[in-house]
């Protein structure tokens, strides 16, 4: 069951954006920005049994996407709410691939766990291009399940499930090593807590 609170999460999506474009000199290319969100959402729920961006994640040839927030970043009228362009054009500037923070972030909106991670999580991989992120988002299982499908083309997109971000593989990245009892508790929590709204936090 996917549950998306549109008149609270557009805001958060958007300052999530706003936030690591400030992080990387007020400027974010649209492929690196996706990437480190899925990575700062795999490492929160493994973590603390929470996503930071709820968000609907697809499988695609490049990338797993977090596709309202790839709405944001393209500032998609077609499936925004009507009142998000003004609010997207207050915080973030789009100009070709990149958007540009024009104001300071609303942290009103994150928890003090979601700052962690994000932060967390731009530290470990800005260095990287989006080239290399993409590298390392192909490694993992929610991804590569539809990697035959997607590569032969039998299918363009299809929707992740959250809980194949708990399954560990054999040459993760270190930031994803949770001792196996905090990982199984944060599961077991998840899936009994999902269907609250409380996880949009």
């Amino acid at each position: 069951l996917i549950l998306i609170n549109m008149e609270f999460n557009f805001k958060k999506w958007v300052q999530i954006i706003n936030l690591l474009s400030i992080l990387e000199w007020k400027s974010i290319d649209k492929l690196k920005v996706l990437k480190l969100i899925w990575l700062a959402d795999r490492v929160h729920l493994r973590k603390y049994w929470k996503l930071i961006a709820w968000d609907i994640y697809l499988a695609m040839p490049l990338w797993p996407v977090a596709s309202w927030m790839k709405n944001i970043f393209d500032q998609n009228e077609e499936y925004l709410p009507k009142q998000a362009k003004k609010y997207i054009q207050e915080y973030l500037h789009k100009y070709t691939h990149k958007v540009k923070s024009i104001k300071k972030v609303d942290y009103s909106l994150f928890s003090e766990t979601n700052i962690e991670i994000i932060k967390e999580i731009y530290i470990k991989f800005w260095t990287k291009s989006w080239r290399e992120l993409i590298n390392i988002t192909h490694n993992y299982p929610e991804w590569t399940k539809f990697e035959e499908k997607i590569n032969n083309w039998i299918i363009s997109q299809a929707q992740m499930n959250y809980f194949d971000f708990f399954k560990n593989i054999p040459s993760q990245d270190s930031i994803f090593n949770i001792s196996k009892d905090n990982l199984e508790l944060s599961k077991d929590i998840f899936e009994e807590s999902r269907q609250f709204s409380y996880l949009f936090a």
